[in-house]
């Protein structure tokens, strides 16, 4: 379990740098972690050390969490106005100042029992995978209930910490229309997507992974109408189709009940049918950004798991 808290001193208005403490349990010994906030940095950017830069962020809350999950993250920077962050190896000082822009925040970071060789002496780092959030693979979702946060503000994000995201089961679908599951977590390697479906002969079956520009980072069409069927695999970036890969013959034991699983790993794709691996497939555009999945060909979807661990 994560919980934050403002600092007493920052809540009676003591002048003096706000503090947000991030208390964790986990399989290292890094069991508390401070994000400082650090007024006199405001509107300072660095040139330096820059891990990334990260855009549409409505929350310092994302921020944060991207820079835990770094292992060599020690200070964030967040801009509400622009709605950006960035990430940095190494902690500033006003010192060392590169540049300004108005609204830039500046969050130095410290995580008992770790230190970064190239960060300054009172600025430490947090050690810890993504898996290991709140003890459990974790997954963001819409759930108020839990209180496990794996984010932080000065309004505190309660994220509900779960192995696995169940989406949306529809029991009756028109084939030649696409339906798509908006997620609130970015797809990334590691995960696993379990679709238990019906199919449709007439129309072509597609599951698809689309980032935020529209580009298709993986588009499976299964063409059980064809003789002999057979599963495609392509991609699209700026409107234009890349090559197909092409798997033939394929069969399916019942259309009318059938699962489709893709394991999304740091290279591939590895698709699965009935439990039987259909296609391994090369990314081959940049997997960052995707929170949308579409499903269009079926007549049923039974279900819909995302996970590190399906649930």
């Amino acid at each position: 379990m994560k919980v934050f808290q403002t600092s007493i001193l920052a809540l009676f208005g003591f002048n003096l740098s706000y503090v947000l403490t991030l208390l964790t349990y986990n399989t290292d010994s890094c069991t508390n972690t401070t994000f400082y906030r650090r007024l006199e940095m405001d509107d300072l950017i660095f040139a330096g050390s820059l891990i990334g830069e990260i855009n549409l962020v409505d929350k310092r809350a994302e921020c944060f969490s991207q820079c835990q999950w770094r292992v060599t993250c020690n200070m964030v920077l967040y801009n509400p106005l622009t709605r950006k962050c960035k990430l940095y190896t190494e902690a500033f000082d006003s010192s060392s100042d590169d540049s300004v822009e108005t609204g830039w925040e500046y969050y130095g970071i410290s995580c008992a029992d770790f230190t970064l060789e190239n960060a300054r002496a009172d600025v430490n780092f947090i050690n810890t995978d993504p898996k290991d959030v709140c003890n459990t693979n974790i997954i963001a979702s819409d759930d108020n209930t839990s209180s496990c946060y794996t984010g932080a503000s000065w309004e505190v994000v309660q994220v509900k910490c779960v192995s696995c995201y169940i989406g949306m089961a529809r029991q009756s679908m028109i084939p030649s229309m696409a339906y798509s599951e908006e997620l609130n977590f970015d797809l990334a390697a590691g995960m696993k997507l379990r679709l238990a479906v019906s199919g449709d002969t007439t129309e072509y079956n597609y599951v698809l992974f689309e980032a935020q520009n529209t580009d298709l980072v993986y588009l499976l069409s299964l063409r059980w109408g064809n003789s002999p069927a057979r599963a495609v695999f392509t991609t699209r970036q700026g409107g234009t189709f890349g090559t197909e890969e092409v798997e033939l013959p394929v069969s399916v034991n019942d259309i009318n009940n059938y699962v489709i699983e893709i394991h999304i790993r740091e290279t591939d794709f590895m698709t699965y049918v009935d439990g039987t691996l259909l296609m391994t497939n090369q990314m081959r555009l940049p997997f960052t950004g995707v929170r949308r999945v579409t499903v269009q060909g079926l007549t049923a979807l039974h279900s819909f798991h995302i996970g590190y661990v399906l649930c």
